[in-house]
């Protein structure tokens, strides 16, 4: 009840290049499996075949295993595009294939970290948006005004972890239901600043 009118359309901005990465990225997979089966001869099923299955084994590791492998794939697709993200521009995000670089910038699914308690983060963020306060950042007053007067609940989860720090480094976190940033910064204590921040993660307007 208090998403706006580009809410729906953040979706298609959001989800397109995504499928169209991993549409990409099942591509070269199939060409490895081609790969693979090309190394394959009679020679590997016959009973003196070991030689013929180390050397088989040595070239197959030599192609890669990126279609069990590309974590970069699963794990680092971000929305930095998006209309309902704060996106801040000449931001680097990681979008190697293979491997997972773990980053806090806007449009990317907040990393994973085990707190020093056993917990994980992501057990704490709320239902619907989180206002994660890492170290000694204070939790805005203005951006939970401007969320209440659009109605949208926002929990608040500071942390003054060591585990957290390492990998997010200080600041405030807004945490979308669907565990993307939505924004990212020291503070926010103009409220005009905090509406459109709010405006545009809920798809109401475009932020400043």
């Amino acid at each position: 009840g208090f998403g706006g009118p580009r809410l729906a359309e953040a979706y298609d901005a959001e989800r397109r290049p995504v499928g169209r990465r991993n549409r990409d990225a099942s591509a070269r997979h199939s060409e490895v499996r081609r790969e693979i089966a090309a190394v394959y001869h009679p020679g590997l099923l016959a009973p003196d075949g070991d030689a013929a299955r180390l050397e088989a084994g040595r070239r197959i590791a030599a192609i890669g295993n990126a279609e069990n492998e590309s974590t970069g794939i699963e794990l680092g697709y971000a929305y930095a595009g998006s209309p309902a993200v704060c996106a801040e521009p000449g931001a680097t995000i990681p979008d190697d294939p293979l491997r997972y670089v773990p980053t806090t910038a806007p449009g990317v699914r907040l990393p994973s970290v085990v707190l020093t308690d056993g917990r994980p983060l992501l057990d704490r963020l709320g239902p619907w948006f989180t206002l994660l306060c890492c170290g000694d950042a204070v939790p805005s007053g203005a951006l939970l005004a401007a969320a209440a007067r659009r109605g949208a609940p926002i929990d608040v989860v500071r942390l003054d972890d060591p585990a957290v720090a390492r990998v997010y480094g200080l600041g405030l976190f807004l945490v979308r239901p669907d565990q993307h940033v939505a924004w990212r910064g020291r503070a926010c204590d103009d409220p005009r600043a905090a509406a459109a921040i709010i405006d545009r993660v809920l798809g109401w307007e475009e932020a400043a």
